[in-house]
């Protein structure tokens, strides 16, 4: 069992165990109100639906299924869910658990943050991804139309409790999806190294949330540094889009951190050996890190993008694996770079 403690807006305690026997403990006492709505997808719900039931034999349960999949992060979803909690009588005093991946995690997270203008939060993720990044750190949000995650808070969870055995019953899909964002850990700091991507444990999950926790509470809100967390994702989140959702998240930032190290490469003129590690960490969780979108394609997409001031984008390059920086490149100048590398992408 491993615990960490955010320090941010609110102060909260993540628990990594091989079960929910802590849930109990570490849980419970946070959850004051009379009344409790699990918000889940239709794919936990079949599996895991029923794992918190015993826990809330005092309370009002109530359970929102939604499809599984990026798309159901959307404006109609946040209203089912809000309008549900409204018509069940929950108040400030009441609590939202989100028991699910990086989908549920962010749209149960901003209907809790919006809802009477914020109840309680617990968040208890189903997946890798959500496990090792989204279930922490307060980001929430919902997809418009025009792009992934443009409206959203930050919102801070009451708790965080993370059972690996929920991680038993992914597929390799999900699995892979979440090491995409192993992976830049792993480029964010030399704590976590190559060879600890093939092993998904706890200790493995708490390295990467020690390292996203010591960044948000320095930034929680994303003015500075807690923008290293994006690494990859600018163009991830282009491909992702591009994909029309059909490829994960965690593949999408993989595809996303070769163009940042291919973009490196041309800003800090990396040395071969350099960027040859790189490649070698980027391979270790055995994606498909090819690409099958222009340059042009992805840069249009970028004009979306909530981290694009004017006609720049910020992006994240990496001087060395653990040396990652922000860099704000013109959208036109990120265009040229990538048109340059093209043919290096779909080589990989």
């Amino acid at each position: 069992m491993y615990e960490l403690k955010v320090r941010a807006s609110k102060t909260y305690g993540i628990t990594i165990a091989e079960n929910l026997s802590l849930f109990t403990e570490r849980v419970l006492p946070l959850i004051t109100g009379a009344s409790v709505a699990i918000i889940t997808d239709d794919k936990v719900s079949a599996l895991y639906g029923g794992a918190l039931d015993g826990f809330f034999t005092a309370k009002r349960v109530i359970k929102i299924v939604i499809r599984h999949g990026e798309k159901s992060k959307n404006a109609a979803n946040y209203l089912k869910i809000i309008n549900a909690l409204a018509e069940n009588g929950f108040t400030r005093e009441d609590t939202v658990i989100a028991l699910g991946g990086g989908v549920i995690g962010d749209i149960a997270g901003f209907a809790a943050s919006t809802y009477m203008r914020g109840i309680t939060l617990i968040q208890v993720p189903t997946t890798l991804l959500a496990a090792v990044d989204s279930s922490v750190g307060g980001k929430t949000a919902i997809d418009l139309n025009a792009g992934k995650n443009l409206c959203g808070t930050f919102y801070q969870p009451s708790a965080v409790y993370i059972n690996t055995g929920f991680l038993k019953t992914l597929p390799v899909k999900e699995i892979k999806n979440g090491l995409g964002e192993v992976i830049k850990y792993a480029f964010l700091s030399d704590t976590v190294r190559k060879e600890d991507i093939g092993d998904i444990n706890a200790a493995l999950i708490y390295k990467c949330l020690k390292i996203k926790r010591d960044i948000v509470e320095k930034d929680e809100k994303e003015s500075g540094c807690r923008a290293l967390l994006n690494l990859g994702h600018t163009v991830g989140h282009a491909i992702e889009r591009l994909s029309g959702y059909k490829l994960s998240h965690g593949a999408c930032v993989a595809k996303g951190m070769v163009y940042a190290v291919e973009v490196s490469k041309r800003i800090y003129g990396l040395s071969d050996e350099t960027v040859s590690n790189m490649y070698a960490l980027l391979k270790s969780g055995k994606h498909d890190l090819s690409c099958g979108y222009s340059a042009e394609s992805i840069a249009r997409q970028l004009a979306a993008d909530k981290k694009r001031y004017g006609d720049r984008v910020n992006f994240i390059a990496v001087k060395d694996i653990g040396k990652a920086e922000i860099v704000k490149i013109k959208i036109s100048d990120l265009k040229t770079m990538m048109e340059d590398y093209e043919s290096s992408f779909k080589s990989v």
